[in-house]
């Protein structure tokens, strides 16, 4: 539909290995609408950062590096 903001959103995701294996990934569409391929590159960006950062914690509880 014309006006559909679901048709502006982009479809991004992510996937984390370790070791060779996947231990998560993401596929969805975006949250908010991007103005521009580079905003939508930083949102992902910023997404993927925060869950990196939520693993490395979860690893070292778990006394792995």
């Amino acid at each position: 539909m014309a006006g559909d903001r679901d048709n502006k959103r982009r479809k991004t995701g992510y996937v984390f290995t370790v070791g060779g294996t996947t231990i998560n990934w993401v596929s969805k569409l975006q949250i908010v609408v991007a103005l521009s391929t580079t905003e939508v590159d930083y949102v992902v960006a910023k997404e993927a950062s925060k869950e990196m950062i939520w693993l490395q914690r979860f690893l070292d509880e778990l006394g792995k590096q």
